[in-house]
């Protein structure tokens, strides 16, 4: 029998750290691989003992190991998640951040879950194409605040945005809440932006998302930060949900125009003023 490599979920901080900055696939434990680690790193036994190989066990998904298979933890983090996006206080950038949180958790959940059970190498590698395969699988909820293919559908309407639209649409995608359906699941509309598909080979379906908002066109988020992303994961799981009565923010303030005769008005103010100022230099020169 093959041997198998431990599961990435349990893999320890300093390894995933080493081989971030090291460039080495998280799972590659061959004997080199691991003497290398010990060298560098200077890792405990119990630590170099738990990269070993194992044969006989099987090999399991990216799902954080503090999490039970069989508990409600993706329904957890996807209605916690829910919850602080209709908070009005959290910005819309984390607002994105958040909705990238509930996709990467349908991703990686067990199928028992509703999840696809992927590793973290799945997630990373996973196409447009890849994704539109296994779609049906991913499970549903009765609430539609905890169900695992809404929160896939809100986020693929983000990457549809980023990649055909504007800015300022994935902006303004970032700041709306998650409006009423008339009882109707998001997933069971339609995609308002299918062009997410547009690019069937390109695995980036996880991008990173900057300081200002913008979502990384080219390449899936650093393995580091999927990382610190699943260990959010797990907070989020165990953080109480506080119930919202989502409502849209309050509208901007309508933009007062100026008319012809004010701004005749404010320019010769404007004039006046800077003849008052000339004379005061040549008064003082």
């Amino acid at each position: 029998m093959a041997e198998l490599m431990p599961a990435a979920s349990t893999l320890p901080d300093l390894w995933l750290d080493w081989c971030a900055v090291t460039g080495t696939p998280a799972d590659q434990h061959d004997q080199s691989t691991l003497e290398l680690f010990r060298r560098q790193a200077c890792p405990s036994r119990a630590l170099r003992h738990s990269l070993e190989p194992r044969a006989g066990k099987p090999a399991a998904p990216a799902w954080p190991f503090h999490l039970r298979p069989g508990d409600t933890a993706l329904t957890r983090i996807i209605r916690g998640g829910s919850s602080h996006i209709g908070n009005p206080d959290v910005d819309w950038i984390s607002r994105l951040r958040l909705r990238r949180l509930l996709f990467a958790a349908v991703l990686i959940a067990p199928a028992s879950l509703g999840g696809l059970g992927l590793d973290r190498r799945g997630i990373r590698s996973l196409t447009p194409d890849g994704l539109l395969d296994l779609r049906p699988r991913i499970g549903r909820a009765d609430d539609q605040a905890a169900c695992p293919a809404c929160a896939a559908w809100s986020w693929l309407e983000i990457l549809g945005t980023n990649s055909g639209w504007s800015r300022g649409s994935v902006r303004a995608l970032g700041r709306a809440f998650d409006g009423p359906t008339d009882g109707v699941h998001r997933h069971e509309l339609a995609d308002p932006r299918p062009e997410w598909l547009d690019w069937p080979d390109q695995a980036n379906l996880l991008p990173s998302i900057d300081r200002w908002g913008y979502l990384d066109p080219y390449a899936s988020m650093h393995p580091s930060s999927l990382s610190n992303l699943i260990r959010t994961m797990v907070a989020t799981a165990g953080a109480p949900v506080v119930e919202r009565q989502q409502t849209e923010p309050n509208p901007a303030p309508p933009v007062r125009h100026i008319s012809q005769e004010e701004e005749a008005a404010i320019l010769r103010r404007a004039d006046e003023l800077n003849a008052r100022i000339a004379r005061l230099l040549d008064e003082f020169s």
